[in-house]
């Protein structure tokens, strides 16, 4: 593969951060679980998780297609490693509390922002356009073994050590991430010097506004990811945890395996689309994907209803096991949808608008989920889980339906303009 060693120390990084971030992922809800005793407030970390990422996302475009990347990537994650390493250092001290976390996650979440920006955007410079299916395939596997790894071990942590030691552990994996992102050899393509401007900020996302607006497929997609993510993402970062743990009664531990069982299904179906992808049509397996998880999402549903948990014997290692096993459905499908589509948006996009491209694609798929955060944190707090649950299920298959009935052919065979598109890195 081309420029191998570059995409190794991608990648390497890119694993020893999502163990950390895996890590930390499952330990956090539970630890303002046990601080707070709310689900509102576990709903406001969420939000205050995604909304300065939100808020930073197209000034942290530009400056991705505008500076060097590999630069941009190193210092964002020094410096979250650094801010967690200190949180750890306070939890040890027993000085934190909900109100630093908060302040903290601030911060953090801006220099997400940053780093996603010229990382998404980096890797089709890494690749040949007709690697990418495999290589991405590569990549979500990876990522889905780091975050078994990670949810595992973040249950594991938490319950016996506490929330310090998840803290200094991620904060570390992000440092060793940034050494990782600095031997890679790199020459930057789209320096430039002119200063921010506000004419400057609306001129740049405005081009990539209109040039997403020229692509119908790419207005399909964006409309379904804001969707579907207001629906799921707070079910699984807001719901599942309380579902588990308060409802049915699970350990931290057990929720933790529960939730790895998730990236097992990634890791297996990345896998299978790295063996097949050639001879397998991206319609038939992105389709697949999308109803077998929306029937995944509501068997799940059924199975937390308070009479089904009984027949299954309430916290027993049987739901235990049945809960995974859904779990592990959906990761497998889930894949089948996410990795072709990045692979896809890779073909679409031009890199010199590749950053702002996939900062207001985040804005766009993510924008909803603090408001549903918030919404679903209050509604936990007025009525039962399991009604929230299948009104969720239910609209989410609704809206899975409707998009399988009208995606245009560009959302699964995208047309590539070579010339423009990969550019490649500079080898010593």
């Amino acid at each position: 593969m081309k420029n191998k060693r570059n995409f190794i120390l991608y990648l390497a990084g890119r694993f020893i951060s999502y163990i950390g971030t895996g890590v930390q992922q499952i330990a956090l809800p539970l630890f303002i679980l046990d601080l707070t005793h709310s689900g509102a407030l576990m709903g406001v970390f969420s939000a205050l998780n995604l909304l300065p990422n939100l808020i930073t996302s197209p000034f942290a475009g530009i400056l991705g297609d505008r500076k060097d990347r590999r630069k941009i990537m190193i210092a964002s994650d020094f410096g979250r490693g650094i801010l967690i390493c200190v949180l750890g250092f306070l939890a040890f001290g027993g000085k934190i509390n909900i109100y630093i976390l908060f302040g903290c996650q601030i911060f953090i979440s801006i220099m997400d922002s940053i780093f996603n920006s010229a990382s998404s955007a980096i890797i089709g410079e890494l690749l040949d356009e007709n690697e990418l299916m495999k290589a991405m395939s590569a990549r979500g596997g990876l990522d889905a073994f780091s975050m078994v790894i990670g949810p595992a071990l973040g249950g594991i942590i938490y319950g016996f050590f506490g929330i310090k030691v998840v803290f200094l552990i991620n904060g570390l994996s992000f440092i060793i991430s940034g050494i990782m992102s600095a031997l890679i050899i790199y020459v930057c393509k789209n320096h430039k010097q002119e200063k921010m401007t506000i004419s400057l900020f609306f001129n740049e996302n405005g081009e990539v506004l209109t040039f997403i607006k020229g692509d119908k497929g790419l207005m399909q997609l964006f409309i379904f990811a804001m969707i579907s993510n207001l629906l799921v993402a707070p079910f699984v970062d807001i719901i599942m945890p309380y579902v588990i743990k308060k409802a049915i009664g699970f350990t931290s531990q057990q929720y933790g395996y529960i939730m790895a069982t998730f990236t097992v299904g990634m890791l297996i179906g990345n896998i299978a689309l790295g063996i097949f992808s050639k001879k397998l049509k991206t319609k038939l397996v992105m389709n697949l994907g999308l109803i077998v998880e929306a029937v995944m999402f509501l068997t799940l549903a059924i199975a937390v209803f308070p009479s089904e948990v009984k027949l299954l014997g309430g916290h027993s290692w049987i739901l235990f096991a049945f809960l995974a096993f859904i779990c592990l459905i959906i990761g497998i499908f889930n894949a089948c949808v996410n990795t072709p589509i990045g692979a896809n948006l890779q073909k679409m996009v031009p890199n010199d608008m590749r950053s702002r491209f996939f900062s207001l694609l985040g804005i766009f798929s993510q924008g909803a989920v603090p408001l549903g955060s918030m919404v679903y944190g209050i509604l936990l707090d007025k009525f039962q889980y399991y009604y929230i649950l299948i009104v969720v299920v239910i609209l989410n298959a609704v809206v899975t339906g409707r998009f399988i009935i009208r995606a245009v052919d560009e959302v699964y065979e995208p047309k590539v303009d070579e010339g423009t598109v990969f550019q490649g890195i500079k080898e010593n």
